[in-house]
């Protein structure tokens, strides 16, 4: 019997989207529901996995009445329950539709913006998202010798034999590549569209794996111990070094976007000093930081730092101050600034990253987040500290999925 069987299932009237993907309704008693796999408008039936008093949450087995924007989604690893692209049954109209609304509950619900404050600050998505492959990078688990990815809300593996999510060069390894008991759990791959190269990172040992001959394959206890493994990737009109530890955008052409929307977000740089926090290998400071008179990068990972400094080189010695901190950034002495930007991960700022930010005392600060929630606290965090919210751009990174890239520019 299927673990679906199992569970109380329910009929639910979905009347609006949720952050996360899911569609939120009341069930015959009033309760809030929220449907994993529904879109607004639909009659679902739906497998209870959490009940409480106030809500309860659960998965579509069956769909009564399905919305007009519902399509049967084309990849045959999401029809193998496949959790990666959990928003695949939508059209992209109907996508957008969610995420943006989602963005906008965050900024009034949990942000405590007035709706018309938002509304005059909306752009809205900057560019229609890239059809193919967005990702260079992935992590994905091991299961009898193969990758694969979490199935939705399980720890099940799918193997896939095709993923259109990902560059070829990482689809060559997920399908291609063997991993014996010994590699560990999960596994990351990561190619540069640019040059071509691929490094391919095991938790455990490298012993008996095999993957295609041209990739570097390097264990986490050989990069701990100091191993050098990087490639060059160009995103944004410049190259990078990405060493196999650090992070980056899933790829760079979501990197270039969110280069154009931070840019579009900032006020002239010539003359302006600049902390870009969290600011990984350098990709804005990089960028839109390079025409800045200062830079002050803050980065708490070693590998990102160590990358950041051959990045921004050729900025310092064509005669800009750049200054590279390697802390994280509630622990940074803050400096005078006239600009700040932001790029945290998922669970955001909060109350002590706003602080140490804010008392940068910048005219301008500008807020990239890819979690709803801690953007919608992290704003209105910013907004308690003085600031005044002047635009919201969003970034569909993620084609068929619930995530999405925001970004806010703030003044005072």
């Amino acid at each position: 019997m299927t673990l679906e069987a199992e569970l109380p299932e329910i009929e639910v009237r979905v009347s609006r989207p949720a952050n996360g993907g899911a569609g939120v309704g009341q069930d015959s008693n009033g309760r809030t529901t929220f449907c994993h796999g529904a879109l607004p408008g639909e009659h679902v039936r739906v497998a209870l996995t959490q009940q409480k008093k106030r809500f309860a949450r659960g998965v579509v087995t069956e769909v009564l009445d399905a919305a007009p924007e519902r399509i049967a989604a084309t990849c045959p690893t999401h029809a193998n329950h496949c959790g990666g692209c959990d928003m695949a049954h939508g059209t992209y109209e109907v996508q957008r539709s969610i995420k943006a609304h989602v963005v906008r509950d965050a900024l009034v619900r949990i942000g405590r913006f007035d709706p018309e404050t938002v509304d005059a600050a909306w752009h809205g998505f900057t560019k229609p998202s890239a059809s193919g492959w967005y990702r260079t990078t992935a992590r994905l688990a091991v299961a009898d010798g193969r990758l694969g990815y979490r199935a939705a809300r399980s720890h099940d593996v799918v193997a896939p034999t095709t993923c259109g999510v990902v560059h070829p060069l990482v689809e060559e390894v997920i399908v291609n590549s063997r991993f014996p008991t010994g590699s560990g759990p999960e596994v990351l791959v990561r190619a540069s569209h640019g040059s071509g190269e691929r490094i391919v990172v095991v938790d455990g040992s490298t012993t008996g794996v095999s993957v295609p001959a041209d990739v570097t394959l390097v264990s986490q206890s050989q990069l701990d111990a100091g191993a050098n493994v990087s490639l060059v990737e160009d995103a944004a009109g410049r190259s990078f070094v990405l060493s196999a530890g650090s992070f980056f955008q899933a790829g760079p052409t979501v990197a270039t976007d969110l280069v154009d929307a931070v840019r579009a977000a900032l006020p002239d740089m010539a003359g302006q000093s600049f902390v870009d926090a969290y600011c990984g290998v350098g990709l804005f400071a990089g960028t839109v930081g390079a025409d800045a008179e200062s830079v002050t990068a803050i980065e708490l990972s070693a590998s990102s730092v160590r990358d950041a400094r051959r990045n921004l080189d050729e900025q310092r010695r064509s005669g800009q101050r750049v200054d590279i901190v390697e802390s994280a950034v509630q622990d940074w002495a803050p400096t005078p600034a006239d600009v700040v930007l932001a790029d945290p991960a998922r669970s955001g700022l909060g109350v002590d990253g706003v602080d140490t930010l804010t008392a940068c005392g910048a005219s301008t600060f500008v807020l990239v987040s890819c979690d709803t929630g801690s953007f919608g606290r992290d704003a209105g965090l910013l907004a308690d500290a003085g600031y005044s919210l002047t635009s919201v751009r969003l970034v569909d990174a993620f084609r068929d999925t619930s995530h999405v890239e925001a970004i806010a520019s703030f003044t005072r």
